[in-house]
């Protein structure tokens, strides 16, 4: 517990009180000391210890009450440091894919999967609220349609405003990854996270998507993948040779490895039920961290000095019309 001064610069007005002592008190003189309405004086001189009080009294209540104006002017505070516990989100990257096939009606209530996973990213992105949070779209191409905010209503139009005309068709999910890394990188928020949603593999021609993986690893960027599939063709209900022609074992395996080497997880969503349920997963893996914030208590005094101050000049007062009187 310590006290503080918030404008400790009025305290050189102290210096003032010493100069004016020098012009106001009477050291070269001496006084009369007599009693209010007597015929006459009673004592001269004033080494009488009576004589003394009376004549320096208010002229030291004064200089009291001046300097505890000045204190007061200055601003005392009673700091007492704290600590807080706060929680405090990561910085998550949202990336939807927006591919022509996303248009396919198979996840339930003859909904898209674009409409599903829409919803979907909008529950989740509002139950993240310490989190800051991000929205990419892609197909051929990537674009950042919500740059980090911690603005759950921004994130929510941006993922209503998805659609598949705003990308050129295909799927580069390199790229996607790469435009979320580009967005958290510069994010001091722990973790960082990329929610990366896709119903097709990958077939963009620059950079290969463990590439894109390594490059996340590099800025400590966890990535969770998400595989959209037909509701009514699960890959483990076919036999393996249509798994590998119609869904591509080589999607997964891609999706599989961009997670692990990243120390993300792996998800296969079938319906919509199913994909909230993953989002679920996803809020507890990545729950707020508790922070210890180092907070303070202040208790302004400035009153207090006032209240003494003017509580002395007071006293002064009453002094200097008690029944004594002093004359030079």
């Amino acid at each position: 517990m310590t006290i503080e001064l918030t404008r400790p610069d009025a305290l050189f007005l102290l210096a003032l009180l010493p100069v004016w002592a020098l012009l106001v008190w009477p050291w070269a003189g001496r006084g009369v000391l007599y009693t209010r309405g007597a015929p006459g004086a009673r004592r001269s001189g004033w080494p009488d210890a009576r004589a003394t009080l009376i004549l320096f009294g208010p002229r030291v209540l004064t200089a009291l009450a001046l300097a505890a104006l000045i204190i007061g002017l200055a601003g005392p505070e009673l700091v007492e440091p704290d600590e807080e516990t706060v929680l405090e989100g990561g910085s998550i990257g949202l990336v939807v894919d927006l591919s022509s096939s996303m248009l396919a009606e198979d996840m339930g209530d003859e909904r898209s999967r674009l409409s599903v996973a829409r919803e979907a990213a909008v529950r989740f992105a509002r139950r993240r609220v310490y989190d800051e949070l991000s929205l990419v779209g892609f197909a051929s191409d990537a674009v950042t349609r919500v740059p980090p905010t911690r603005d759950a209503d921004l994130i929510e139009q941006g993922v209503e405003s998805l659609e598949i005309q705003l990308v050129r068709d295909g799927t580069d999910i390199s790229g996607a990854v790469l435009a979320a890394i580009e967005r958290l990188r510069g994010s001091v928020r722990e973790p960082r996270v990329v929610v990366l949603l896709t119903d097709g593999a990958h077939n963009g021609a620059e950079l290969p998507p463990l590439a894109a993986a390594r490059v996340a690893e590099v800025f400590g960027i966890r990535i969770h993948a998400i595989s959209v599939v037909s509701n009514n063709e699960d890959p483990r209900s076919l036999a393996p040779g249509i798994v590998r022609e119609r869904f591509g074992i080589e999607r997964e395996t891609v999706l599989q490895q961009l997670a692990g080497i990243t120390g993300g997880r792996y998800f296969r969503a079938v319906s919509a039920t199913a994909l909230d349920s993953i989002y679920d997963e996803i809020d507890r893996i990545e729950t707020p961290v508790p922070r210890q914030i180092p907070t303070e208590t202040r208790v302004p005094l400035r009153a207090w000095f006032f209240i003494a101050g003017l509580g002395v000049l007071g006293m002064e007062g009453l002094l200097r019309g008690s029944r004594w009187g002093v004359v030079h």
